[in-house]
């Protein structure tokens, strides 16, 4: 099924009246590194723009400076020595909806299994995270509710230990053999839940720069942790979010282009027009 505008009028969490910012959704994102501290701050502003109540990030030192002198909303976990036991110790007192894992992680990644083992918590994997379990022949560790993983092409063909890929049937392939929900970015965006299969056609390909994957990954967690707190059926939420998200996403760029044009377009542009793009589909 191609997501439509109506599609996601219809699904898009609406905030409550009453709401306060503990039901809105809690996300702890592990990310950045660094040479990659940027994509940390992409990660927040993806998800506070998409109306997470609370967003932490667990990161080392740089990184936690760059985040907070751009999203100072954003709570923050610096990580010194033992980074492990310091996740693990931040899981515990954030008690968060959401895991956001993998954007920039580079090295720490190789602490993907035993974090994920240990939250046991609905959880968006990204990047280095991806490409670290593309390296293990081990099962994703069970959860409180599904994992949505999010690859690019390589990453995919990483994942499915393939040389070449079906794109129209590659996510469908990763979510029967995972058990997650899985997407696969491209000039076409296709989610899967194994049993099911949407499109998003919005987008455009100014967004083959470093950056817009980071932007996805914090709007996907958002739209999970707020879907959670409405949804009885945690699998039609994983679902929802990862839709919702892709076309939200692709649909902020084809706003942020009209401006920059596909040469000039950047991961920021695009994350600064989610407001405007919520406010057109609703």
């Amino acid at each position: 099924m191609k997501i439509t505008k109506k599609f996601f009028k219809t699904n898009f969490p609406k905030v409550k009246k009453d709401s306060y910012k503990n039901i809105n959704g809690k996300i702890l994102i592990i990310a950045g590194s660094k040479t990659m501290q940027g994509a940390a701050v992409l990660n927040v502003l993806g998800a506070y723009f998409c109306g997470a109540g609370m967003v932490a990030l667990a990161s080392i030192p740089e990184v936690i400076k760059a985040t907070v002198c751009t999203v100072p909303q954003a709570l923050v976990l610096p990580l010194e020595k033992n980074r492990l036991n310091e996740i693990k110790k931040y899981i515990k007192t954030f008690k968060p909806d959401v895991l956001l894992i993998g954007s920039g992680l580079n090295e720490m990644a190789k602490h993907t299994l035993k974090i994920l083992n240990f939250a046991k918590l609905p959880a968006v994997i990204d990047a280095s995270s991806l490409t670290f379990l593309a390296s293990k022949n081990t099962k994703l560790p069970k959860a409180g509710g599904p994992y949505i993983l999010t690859p690019h092409v390589g990453e995919m063909k990483r994942l499915l230990k393939q040389k070449t890929i079906n794109t129209k049937t590659a996510a469908k392939n990763l979510a029967q053999k995972t058990g997650a929900i899985c997407l696969l970015k491209g000039p076409i965006t296709y989610i899967s839940s194994g049993t099911k299969t949407y499109e998003s056609h919005t987008g455009n390909c100014g967004l083959a720069k470093a950056g817009s994957g980071d932007i996805l990954g914090g709007i996907i967690a958002a739209l999970y942790a707020r879907l959670l707190k409405s949804s009885a059926d945690k699998k039609q939420a994983a679902f929802t979010a990862a839709s919702l998200g892709c076309y939200l996403h692709g649909f902020a760029a084809d706003l942020a282009v009209k401006e920059t044009g596909q040469t000039s377009l950047l991961s920021t542009d695009v994350v600064h027009e989610i407001p405007a793009a919520i406010k057109n589909l609703l």
